[in-house]
């Protein structure tokens, strides 16, 4: 392609964007269907993912069947020590109940 082809080239590539099918491109895939297509197109990529999120999260999240049970035991005891700081604070005074009780519920 050389240089003397080049107006040549972008008249066709305009006639081309200008048909019926691409006018509204952004809007839907460019070859003239509607938006439903689209709209299940999206959801069927959205139940694939979620799908996908779902298998994940049932065998490593809590509970999982693939979860390493070291991990629960240790995140167990960080949290039990994370109160037990907590109720010394609350002791000495240094904090609140309200916020004591608060600090407790993020835990």
């Amino acid at each position: 392609m050389t240089i003397y082809d080049l107006p040549t080239f972008l008249s066709g590539f305009f006639d081309f964007m200008d048909s019926p099918q691409w006018r509204a491109w952004p809007f839907n895939s460019g070859y003239g269907e509607h938006i439903l297509p689209a709209i299940a197109r999206l959801a069927f990529v959205t139940i694939i993912m979620g799908g996908i999120i779902l298998f994940l999260r049932v065998m490593f999240g809590p509970n999982g069947y693939f979860r390493d049970e070291e991990m629960d035991r240790e995140a167990e005891e960080q949290t039990q020590r994370e109160k037990a700081q907590l109720d010394e604070l609350l002791a000495k005074g240094e904090i609140t109940e309200n916020e004591h009780t608060i600090r407790v519920k993020r835990l």
